[in-house]
């Protein structure tokens, strides 16, 4: 990171690795569900004979896990 970055982030909180922690786990979890939406779609594509309160219940779960 520059340093002109985390001068200010220095300047605004208290615990500078905590909050790119946060960060990291925020960015994390959006990734993983960008390829959730993303596998959602292939399935959908795939036309595999599910009814959609099947996969309405495998995404619930997948949701709960993570």
């Amino acid at each position: 990171m520059p340093d002109d970055l985390l001068n200010y982030i220095d300047q605004k909180v208290d615990n500078r690795s905590a909050l790119i922690e946060s960060l990291l786990k925020q960015w994390q979890k959006q990734r993983q569900d960008e390829a959730l939406a993303a596998a959602c779609a292939v399935i959908d594509e795939l036309e595999l004979g599910w009814e959609s309160e099947w996969q309405n219940i495998a995404i619930t779960e997948w949701e709960a896990s993570g």
